[in-house]
């Protein structure tokens, strides 16, 4: 952990380019907004981007507004990259950012990160990348305002399902009562994540779910580019039916292929207890945590589906649940 490399970098910078990952979720989201409203009350000049924008579940998020969707040039001293686990997941504002030359921050917390970046702050022991925001703030002793705790806590709650991710702790459950106590809403943050679906979003599953199958413990669906046109689904994501599925009694693993416009495959994994995904995910070009993962591959449905299931079979006979 470059704690102190980072936080020079920081001290020398004016002007900062926060940005996060492709396909943004709330730990993204909430971690680039967290970050902006920290920097930004240092007396920091901070510019937010990610691909295509905040979704709109997001966007009750404080900040969500100033984030820009693209970025043709940007004129900084430091890039910060926030909840990417490689070069790639930074997307098309991470190669805007490259081509600054400034030095480059990575601070994330999945296993399979790459060390990208010119200081990395990379922790796995962290349940999110607004925890590792939380973490950094805290070491240089940065004092919390109540919208950027609203934001970390939000990062934390959708990262954890709400705290009940196996990588929770005591730690971990102080720090979101230390935000709480900011003045961060929890019970607002939970309904309007967790708790909360779209008719869109529904309409979605409405044609996926009838296409899910299941062999050998291993669970799945394909979203194909006219599903998300016809339910009319703004996002990019499958509104967390890869989630659901694993809460299937008999399954130990669950994939969602997503079809995109440009013909790539985005594929969300999700396992119990017990198994590792992210094995998987890496060989396919991605990566993230064993229970959860996902890849972006440039190859048809029609071979990738049974490829990765393959894959997936073996990866549920390398392991064991740990609650039967």
């Amino acid at each position: 952990m470059d704690w102190a490399e980072a936080s020079a970098l920081l001290a020398n910078a004016q002007r900062v380019l926060v940005l996060t990952h492709i396909g943004p979720d709330g730990d993204a989201i909430g971690s680039l907004c967290g970050l902006a409203s920290a920097l930004r009350g240092m007396g920091k000049q901070v510019t937010m981007a990610v691909d295509e924008g905040v979704p709109p579940d997001l966007r009750f998020i404080p900040g969500a507004g100033e984030v820009h969707a693209a970025l043709d040039k940007v004129d900084v001293d430091l890039c910060i990259a926030v909840d990417c686990g490689d070069v790639r997941r930074m997307g098309e504002v991470g190669r805007v950012a490259q081509l600054t030359g400034r030095p480059l921050i990575n601070l994330d917390h999945h296993p399979t990160n790459t060390f990208f970046g010119d200081t990395n702050l990379v922790d796995p022991s962290t349940v999110a990348a607004a925890e590792g925001v939380l973490n950094w703030l805290d070491y240089m002793q940065v004092e919390l305002d109540e919208t950027t705790a609203f934001c970390l806590l939000t990062g934390m709650v959708t990262d954890t399902l709400c705290f009940r991710t196996d990588n929770v702790t005591p730690r971990t459950l102080a720090k979101a009562q230390r935000l709480m106590e900011l003045g961060a809403p929890l019970s607002e943050i939970v309904q309007r994540t967790v708790n909360r679906k779209t008719y869109a979003g529904l309409r979605l599953w409405q044609a996926a779910i009838p296409g899910v199958q299941l062999e050998e413990h291993v669970i799945w669906a394909t979203i194909t580019r006219e599903m998300f046109e016809q339910s009319g689904f703004e996002g990019t994501d499958d509104d967390g039916l890869v989630s659901m599925l694993v809460q299937v009694e008999e399954a130990y693993i669950s994939a969602v292929f997503r079809e995109k416009p440009d013909g790539k495959v985005e594929i969300g994994f999700r396992a119990v207890p017990g198994f590792d995904t992210s094995a998987v995910a890496v060989l396919l070009g991605g990566g993230g945590h064993r229970l959860a993962s996902g890849a972006t591959v440039d190859e048809p449905l029609e071979t990738l589906v049974p490829r990765v299931v393959a894959l997936l079979k073996e990866a549920v006979r390398a392991g064991a649940p740990v609650v039967v």
